[in-house]
């Protein structure tokens, strides 16, 4: 591409900086659904009670559609559990799939909310965003099974933080709408993803924004790590194979239907996380179908 053309579709220069700021500063960050934080806040400190977190449960009808929808889901051991209260499905699920099940709502209230550029598509986000997720917690479960991988997360925790993996580029539509439609332009006309065309048209990566946002937020540590891990998980101090798992995730969802681009992206994987956690050949199909379901419904029911 020409220096005219790059300058066509990108900003001159951008004050990483000064959104950096913004990104680190909760006034600037949209406002999170108070019952999702509530849940999360009870559950984090300890000592939550099946009754307490039912109540708030019950106060928002998104999380209450989720968590149940979730009780009685093919990923949770399918309809024959049962699972049609508030509390049973608390019983059935534990505390931490309830947590995740509440970031997985807030997410997609968050980017429907969004009043920033009208490039940016709520709806597929939310649905790149809730595949991701489903898919790490897939592979984390495997792995842990099949090859004696060892994580100190739950499937159900990874799930929330595949959840959140794009955050920053959800944001940024809001924040900077026209940073994130001079990126977005920029991927269209270059084949490249959004998190590239980002990297390439700033010069950083937008998983620091990612990070700001969730400790402005005060996120456990657990979201922080995986969006600083997930983009080279091979780097990583720890939970390598966990943030594999979301690194692989979000490469299926580039091949499929549930990338963040209406444009063909070229995918690519390194080798060592595909031998890591990557799926068979033979079972690439069948869980697709899974999670894409999964990611319907989910999607459909917030």
């Amino acid at each position: 591409m020409s220096d005219s053309n790059w300058m066509h579709v990108a900003p001159p220069s951008v004050d990483f900086d000064a959104l950096l700021a913004k990104f680190r500063s909760a006034e600037s960050l949209p406002d999170l659904p108070a019952s999702a934080l509530q849940l999360c806040d009870a559950i984090d400190k300890g000592d939550a009670e099946t009754g307490q977190l039912e109540k708030i449960i019950l106060s928002d009808p998104a999380i209450t559609g989720s968590v149940l929808k979730a009780a009685n889901s093919a990923l949770y051991g399918g309809k024959s559990n049962n699972a049609s209260t508030v509390k049973g499905a608390i019983l059935l699920l534990g505390q931490k799939a309830i947590r995740s099940i509440a970031v997985s709502v807030w997410v997609q209230s968050l980017v429907h909310q969004s009043k920033g550029s009208p490039k940016f598509d709520p709806a597929k986000f939310a649905a790149h965003s809730m595949f991701v997720g489903f898919l790490s917690k897939y592979l984390l479960s495997t792995v842990t099974r099949t090859k004696s991988v060892k994580s100190a997360w739950t499937p159900d925790e990874l799930f929330a933080a595949g959840v959140l993996h794009d955050l920053g580029i959800g944001l940024l539509a809001s924040i900077d709408a026209k940073l994130y439609e001079a990126a977005q332009s920029f991927a269209a006309a270059n084949g490249k993803s959004l998190n590239q065309s980002f990297l390439e048209v700033t010069g950083r990566s937008v998983d620091i924004l990612s990070v700001a946002a969730a400790q402005a937020w005060k996120l456990p540590d657990l979201f922080v790590d995986v969006l600083m891990g997930q983009s080279e998980p091979l780097l990583a101090d720890k939970e390598v194979d966990a943030l594999c798992c979301v690194n692989y995730a979000e490469y299926l969802a580039q091949r499929t239907g549930y990338a963040l681009s209406d444009w063909r992206v070229e995918a690519v994987i390194e080798p060592e996380v595909e031998e890591r956690v990557g799926l068979s050949p033979d079972d690439v199909s069948d869980v697709l179908e899974l999670v894409a379901g999964l990611t319907t419904e989910f999607v459909a029911a917030a």
